[in-house]
């Protein structure tokens, strides 16, 4: 069996006979990178890395507005060399270093996807290698499938979809711990944890699924929101050693002021579904290691801390 590992910030799935392979784009980038390649294409999916504003001698334009368009300008160029449109895009993730221009965004971001727009998670951070963007996507190789999900009654997502279901796949996009229809954010930061589930499961609920179909999650947040808080009020919400694998990232910030967000992905046959774990692991109330959806393994963030004696101890270098 084909297995292709999902360990990034970004997910998706395998569940085809093609062979798993690395593409780059006609003419290819003078900046063309050695430690990763442009996309992959895994057969009923190809995934797009994350693509910055610089040119191809590394210059950058004068503009915001310039710079997105390169770097979205850059995104097509990749899917169209796959042999597929921005339509068949279903995910994507948008870095920005200032969330202040997150409006902004939001306009030439509709520009590229006019008709139905992809899931989205946007976010707020420090630093991305092409300052002051990047973007990555997730494309769907079969139009047949590809419809939008919206729970009953939900506020629409300025130019993104709640969720995209592809023939075994249903993308989430990032539901903030803030009010739908006001957009106010609680002051408790246990009721913002619970909210932002709740609108994830509402998605996931609007496309027929479950909670237990969810194969990878990524929660969101910020420092003003407890880690113990977060992850107390999310394992209310899954069978305790069958959780979803999980990467959860701190933030500079988010959209809206709010302080946790989730996305993540589901596997349509809850069959397909399976959580690894290694013999000596115990089990986790927060986070599978690995969970296969299909042909597709999604997996935990991993990081450098050795479990052990004592509490285990963390590398002493990078």
């Amino acid at each position: 069996m084909r297995v292709l590992f999902v360990v990034f910030l970004l997910s998706g799935s395998l569940a085809a006979p093609a062979q798993v392979g690395a593409f780059v784009p006609a003419p290819p980038s003078a900046q063309a990178h050695r430690f990763s390649s442009p996309a992959v294409d895994a057969g009923d999916y190809v995934y797009i890395s994350g693509q910055g504003p610089n040119r191809p001698d590394g210059s950058s334009r004068p503009t915001f507005d310039a710079q997105l368009r390169q770097a979205f300008d850059k995104l097509k160029a990749i899917v169209e060399s796959a042999g597929l449109t921005m339509d068949n895009v279903v995910y994507t993730h948008v870095y920005l270093e200032d969330i202040t221009k997150y409006d902004e965004m939001n306009g030439v971001f509709a520009q590229y996807f006019p008709k139905t727009p992809p899931a989205r998670a946007v976010l707020g951070v420090a630093r991305v290698p092409e300052s002051p963007l990047e973007i990555s996507a997730i494309a769907v190789r079969s139009l047949a499938d590809r419809q939008v999900v919206s729970p009953p009654n939900s506020s629409p997502i300025q130019s993104a979809s709640p969720g995209i279901l592809t023939h075994d796949r249903l993308f989430v996009s990032s539901m903030p711990g803030s009010d739908p229809v006001s957009g106010k954010v609680p002051d408790d930061p246990a009721a913002e944890v619970d909210l932002a589930l709740d609108r994830l499961q509402a998605v996931v609920k609007a496309a027929g699924l479950e909670l237990s179909h969810m194969v990878f999650v990524n929660p969101y947040l910020t420092s003003a929101l407890p880690m113990r808080v977060m992850n107390e009020r999310y394992a209310r919400r899954f069978e305790f050693g069958n959780t979803p694998a999980r990467a959860t990232i701190e933030v500079l910030s988010l959209p809206g002021g709010a302080h946790i967000e989730y996305t993540g992905v589901a596997v349509r046959d809850l069959q397909q579904r399976k959580a690894v774990r290694p013999k000596n692991m115990p089990p986790s109330p927060t986070a599978s290691p690995c969970v296969f959806a299909g042909e597709t393994l999604y997996c935990s963030a991993k990081d450098g801390f050795i479990p052990g004696p004592h509490g285990g101890i963390y590398a002493s270098s990078t």
